[in-house]
């Protein structure tokens, strides 16, 4: 029980994912840092590597959880995460594995937790979506507030990658991001919106 490697773990709730987590570990000390609403920061990367260099003389689990990682903040977690002080594990939540870059993922195993939960749609048919579709829908949501946003943009690429299977490269996954980062700045809702539905219906003409 003591050689838990560091891993991914995968699941749409993230909230749920840590209460996982201290069940499963439950004779371990785990230090959460969670962030269910906003974005994981690099002053939160930043909190997580001071924690990590506290010497230890039993094994600690440091949880990081978040919708959605800022690239920055995930450069800054790299060397870390490959090479963790002594008795340091990792355990980092992500809604689904594509939030995190490829050099995160190829540093650590990765594990799906399936729960029952329910699933927040768009309401949009992301598979044969058209610009009629696109325009009602974003006008339709024109006046929701930035956290609204966030979900929102982030429940569509949910949906279409675990519902419609779209591949998307890691170039539009980096652009994705930038339009959450957008989002907390309070860009307006229109913008953000039409922009990523745009990108979905040309990935799907393709």
């Amino acid at each position: 029980m003591n050689d838990i490697p560091s891993h991914i773990l995968v699941c749409p709730d993230i909230e749920k994912a840590y209460e996982y987590v201290q069940e499963q570990y439950s004779e371990f000390r785990i230090c959460p840092f969670i962030k269910e609403k906003d974005d994981f920061l690099l002053e939160d990367a930043k909190a997580v590597v001071k924690e990590a260099y506290i010497a230890e003389i039993k094994p600690k689990i440091l949880v990081l959880g978040a919708k959605g990682y800022r690239v920055e903040t995930q450069n800054s977690l790299l060397k870390i995460l490959e090479e963790p002080p002594r008795n340091i594990i990792f355990i980092v939540i992500v809604p689904i594995k594509t939030v995190l870059l490829p050099t995160i993922r190829s540093r650590l195993s990765l594990k799906e937790l399936k729960i029952e939960k329910t699933v927040l749609h768009s309401g949009l048919n992301l598979k044969n979506l058209c610009e009629k579709d696109i325009f009602e829908f974003v006008q339709a949501n024109s006046r929701i507030d930035k956290n609204q946003l966030k979900d929102t943009l982030q429940n569509i690429v949910s949906e279409a990658v675990l519902e419609h299977s779209i591949s998307f490269t890691h170039e539009e996954l980096s652009h994705f991001q930038t339009l959450l980062e957008l989002a907390q700045l309070n860009s307006r809702p229109q913008n953000l919106l039409f922009t990523l539905l745009i990108s979905i219906m040309k990935r799907k003409r393709d």
